[in-house]
């Protein structure tokens, strides 16, 4: 009976401890991408664009530097959307207001939107590729307050001088995360300009009368903008 007894105590431990060493649950990220259908990124960073275009047979290049902002989403296919705008200064010896002053700083800006494919987009890594079109300018205004016009006599005058090109092109973008929301990015874009334009605006302005003077230029042989960006980005 005593044997009988303590025989049928060890096989219960035994079967207790089986079944307690054998509970086990799955384990799952709560920060993984995978299980989202869609994934978003906003993006603040600072941006240095080079381009150069050929206009009237003459070669303007520039260099700039502003903020960008941006969008970026990927889905849980990979299948990825992208757009920003960036704003600053832009710096070049090229443009001119006329035979004897030469414009040095004018204001920057750009935008674009693009279809993609997120290679990798992990909680820890993402990893796209985009193409690109946009649009981007560079104007640079000269104000005189005491100009004699030969028609209108004493008169304000403002001249500006404005580039601007359509953009075709593709973009590299890399996130890495810092934290669950929180990283830093760098995205390099590579821009062929199809089309670059020229405008030379005179603006006239006294007591008396407004007048406006415009020439335009769009032929053009293209050229190329380089556009290197570094920020912060959130995921949600």
């Amino acid at each position: 009976m005593k044997k009988t007894f303590f025989t049928a105590a060890i096989l219960a431990a035994a079967t207790a401890f089986a079944a307690e060493g054998s509970t086990s649950s799955p384990t799952i990220s709560p920060n993984s991408t995978t299980d989202k259908g869609w994934t978003h990124f906003v993006g603040a960073g600072v941006t240095v664009p080079v381009s150069k275009y050929d206009v009237e047979g003459s070669d303007f290049s520039l260099v700039s530097a502003g903020l960008n902002l941006s969008y970026m989403g990927i889905g849980k296919s990979g299948f990825a959307v992208r757009a920003d705008l960036s704003s600053g200064a832009t710096f070049t010896d090229d443009v001119k207001y006329n035979e004897k002053e030469a414009a040095d700083v004018g204001t920057y800006f750009a935008g674009e939107v693009g279809l993609g494919y997120g290679f990798v987009n992990t909680p820890d890594w993402t990893v796209a590729v985009f193409a690109t079109v946009g649009v981007e300018g560079s104007v640079f205004t000269r104000d005189t307050e005491t100009y004699k016009h030969p028609d209108l006599g004493k008169v304000d005058w403002t001249r500006s001088v404005t580039l601007g090109a359509l953009t075709l092109g593709g973009d590299v973008v890399v996130r890495k995360a810092l934290g669950d929301h929180v990283g830093v990015f760098a995205s390099v874009g590579g821009r062929w300009v199809p089309v670059a334009v020229w405008l030379l605006t005179d603006e006239y302005d006294n007591d008396d009368v407004n007048r406006k003077d415009t020439f335009k230029s769009d032929k053009s042989d293209g050229g190329f903008t380089v556009v290197p960006t570094v920020g912060a980005m959130w995921s949600f």
